[in-house]
């Protein structure tokens, strides 16, 4: 003779309300969310009649207006501050250094950006042109 009648009982949770509570926080987020814009250094680049388009595998862009206007990969740089930064180990010394330099720099400042990038030994550099 049975007495207790066990009975198993199988419990569910209804996913469906965290699906909406997720979906909604998503929304939410992605609706509030601010894109930082980043400045761009207007730039007037020499004009090359040779000039190409290069597919090219660079680590390292440097945007050069002027002593006070240095950009290392979009951050600003200064002058003093160079030496610190072309010394990380991490930047890959075989690969292209692109050099958009603007045409009012004088020559002297460009040999003394050349000079300091051949003493962190980056080897390879291409200057950045625009088309005619």
């Amino acid at each position: 003779m049975k007495i207790v009648d066990t009975k198993v009982r199988r419990t569910q949770i209804n996913l469906t309300s965290l699906i909406d509570v997720l979906f909604l926080l998503i929304i939410f987020f992605a609706v509030s969310t601010r894109f930082g814009e980043q400045e761009a250094v207007p730039l007037e680049l020499p004009k090359a009649k040779t000039s190409q388009r290069l597919a090219l595998q660079t680590q390292l862009v440097v945007t050069f207006k002027d002593k006070t206007q240095l950009y290392l990969n979009g951050t600003h740089t200064g002058w003093d501050q160079l030496d610190g930064t072309l010394e990380n180990p991490l930047f890959d010394r075989e690969k292209k250094v692109v050099l958009n330099i603007d045409t009012q720099v004088p020559h002297g400042q460009v040999i003394e950006l050349l000079d300091r990038l051949r003493s962190h030994h980056f080897e390879k550099v291409a200057f950045g042109t625009q088309a005619p």
